[in-house]
C-alpha cells in the first residue's frame, strides 16, 4: 500500500476519487513527474509554482510506451486530485501554488483557508484539513510518498546557434 492508498483509504469513496486512484494505479509516473518538477523549480530558486501549468508540461514531457509524437491521455478532472494529494503527501509544498475551490476537498477533507484581510505579496492561500488545522499538522501516511523514475521525451530545444557579428562597414564593402 503506497501514500495515495492510504490517503484514498481514508476518503469518501465516490466514482471521481476511485477514477483519480484507478489512473495513479495505472500511472503511478505522473504523480512522481508533478513532485520532481515542482521540486526542481523550488530548489532553483523559484517561490511558486502552477500545478495546471505542471499538468499541462507532464502531458507533452513525461514518456509512457508511446512514440516521439505521441501523448498519453490526463483526465483534466484529475488534476484537483493529484494537486491536493500532492500537497496533503507534502505540505512543504502548502502556499507554494493557488487552489481554487473543487469537489476534491470534500472528497478529501480539507478546505482553503479563508481570505486573509491584507493579504501579503506573492501570497497564495494554503490548503488545511476541514477542521481548519494545518496540514503539516495533520494525518501523514505511514508509507511517505518518495518518488520514482520517471520516463521523459528528450527535449526539443537545441542550442542556439552562435552569431556571427560581422561589422556593417565589411557588408557594405562585400556588396561592391
Amino acid at each position: 500500500m503506497d501514500a495515495i492508498d492510504e490517503l484514498v483509504e481514508r476518503s469518501t469513496n465516490c466514482k471521481p476519487l476511485r477514477d483519480f486512484h484507478g489512473a495513479h494505479r495505472q500511472h503511478p509516473e505522473i504523480l512522481d513527474f508533478l513532485v520532481e518538477e515542482i521540486q526542481r523549480r523550488l530548489e532553483s530558486g523559484f517561490g511558486a509554482f502552477s500545478y495546471r501549468s505542471l499538468w499541462e508540461y507532464c502531458r507533452w514531457k513525461i514518456d509512457i510506451d508511446k512514440g516521439p509524437d505521441d501523448t498519453f491521455l490526463m483526465n483534466d478532472h484529475s488534476l484537483p486530485f493529484y494537486s491536493r494529494a500532492i500537497t496533503i503527501l507534502h505540505p512543504e509544498f502548502n502556499g507554494r501554488a493557488e487552489f481554487r475551490k473543487a469537489e476534491a476537498d470534500e472528497i478529501f477533507g480539507t478546505k482553503i483557508e479563508p481570505v486573509p484581510e491584507k493579504r501579503p505579496k506573492n501570497y497564495a492561500r494554503r490548503l488545511q484539513w476541514l477542521d481548519g488545522s494545518s496540514l503539516e499538522n495533520g494525518w501523514k501516511p505511514t508509507s511517505p510518498h518518495v518518488v520514482g523514475p520517471v520516463s521523459r521525451k528528450a527535449d526539443v530545444h537545441k542550442k542556439p546557434a552562435t552569431s556571427v557579428r560581422i561589422p556593417l562597414r565589411e557588408i557594405v564593402r562585400q556588396g561592391n
